[in-house]
């Protein structure tokens, strides 16, 4: 591969390991951050530091260090993005709509944006925002699941712990017909394997947190109500019993039963396995992290990928309660499940088990998401459904 440029936007946990990943690879890393002084500090640390550290301790067997630094960190895009190949947007889903408007006039011919997770309505944002540049070739949108990373930034600027690099992609492109071309750059990029998905849907269907975390929230705070304290905030992944398992396994039949729907009336839509189950999912991107595969329970328990995270809790007085601002619930529920379930409503088929756990979370979310079975409740202007996008047919939905 000859040396492409790739530009990260933005500065979060993501950005402090791909920075020295690429640059460690021997590419030209340069990176875009416009948010408030994130790209003076950002560049302050890195000259402190001679560079970003990452700790990386996907084997605890056997946990390495190195470093690496960009070429430029810029909060002006004319600096950064005309010379990028690709662009790395490893980004809250709140942010692509501004990245995407700033990136957009200094695009490179050929470029591709790689957006990351690819869930919760990127495809629409970029429909929205960089549709003429797509339909001329100048770039194309790819939408990547699962989230490359689990990191967590230690000192901001100078280091980063890497506790999971996934073992293996899947990418949607808008336009569809440049997945494959955006797939085996992904791969190269990573040096994982990248498989391609024709239509979007699957994108927006696939597995990763909407299907992860919800049901496990509900196993632990279904009998939750206001007032009530926890003793502790418990190891989330460690502590993974059957009935979370349970809980999630029945999101994941809802899930499959939705793209198995689409299948059935549209076959040109894609296959059966480019939407995963769970099990295979997890065990697919973790490998050897995972301990014992034997069954979902234990795969989750000795994946060394999830090692050390807490449950989203926050204390309060002497114990702990639920944080429903916490993004298992802020952004997994009105960006991925919300996703499903508009989906659902679209190919007519009923999720009683997404229901009843969003309209238990959302009322303490101060939120309005389901009513009377369907994803028409006050607040669905709020989430990234095909609804919120004014989609409002199967036919429309699956369009390129």
């Amino acid at each position: 591969m000859s040396k492409p440029t790739v530009c990260i936007t933005g500065a979060g946990n993501a950005a402090h390991v791909f920075i020295p990943y690429f640059a460690r690879a021997g590419l030209e890393v340069t990176v875009f951050a416009d948010f408030k002084d994130e790209a003076e500090r950002l560049q302050k640390g890195v000259d402190d530091n001679d560079g970003i550290l990452i700790h990386d301790r996907q084997d605890p067997a056997n946990i390495t260090e190195y470093k690496g630094k960009p070429s430029m960190i810029s909060k002006d895009p004319s600096k950064v993005v005309p010379q990028a190949d690709y662009i790395i947007a490893a980004l809250p889903s709140f942010a692509i709509k501004h990245v995407l408007t700033q990136i957009k006039p200094h695009l490179k011919k050929g470029s591709i944006i790689f957006i990351m997770p690819g869930q919760g309505g990127a495809d629409f944002v970029a429909k929205e925002v960089i549709m003429n540049e797509i339909k001329s070739g100048q770039t194309t949108m790819a939408g990547v699941v699962p989230m490359p990373l689990n990191c967590r930034i230690t000192e901001w600027g100078k280091r980063v712990e890497l506790a999971a690099l996934k073992e293996s992609y899947d990418i949607a492109t808008v336009p569809a017909s440049n997945a494959q071309v955006a797939a085996d750059a992904f791969a190269k990029l990573l040096g994982k394997p990248c498989k391609a998905i024709g239509n979007y849907v699957g994108i927006g269907l696939h597995c990763s947190n909407p299907n992860l975390h919800p049901g496990r929230l509900y196993r632990m705070w279904s009998n939750y109500e206001e007032g009530k304290v926890y003793p502790e905030n418990p190891l989330f992944y460690e502590t993974w019993d059957d009935e979370s398992t349970e809980w999630l396994m029945k999101i994941n039949d809802e899930r499959l039963k939705i793209w198995t729907t689409i299948l059935q009336k549209y076959p040109e839509t894609g296959k059966v396995e480019q939407v995963p189950d769970m099990f295979t999912y997890i065990k697919a991107i973790y490998g050897p992290q995972v301990k014992d595969p034997s069954t979902f329970t234990t795969a989750i328990r000795t994946c060394d990928g999830y090692k050390g995270f807490k449950c989203p809790m926050k204390q309060e007085g002497d114990g702990w309660v639920p944080d429903f601002a916490n993004r298992y619930f802020t952004e997994d529920i009105p960006e991925g499940v919300a996703m499903y379930k508009g989906i659902a409503d679209l190919a007519g088929v009923e999720t009683p088990v997404m229901d009843e756990i969003v309209c238990f979370f959302q009322k303490f979310m101060g939120k309005e998401y389901i009513k009377d079975g369907k994803l028409a409740g006050r607040d669905v202007s709020e989430t990234k459904s095909p609804q919120a996008f004014g989609i409002t047919s199967l036919e429309a939905l699956l369009k390129d």
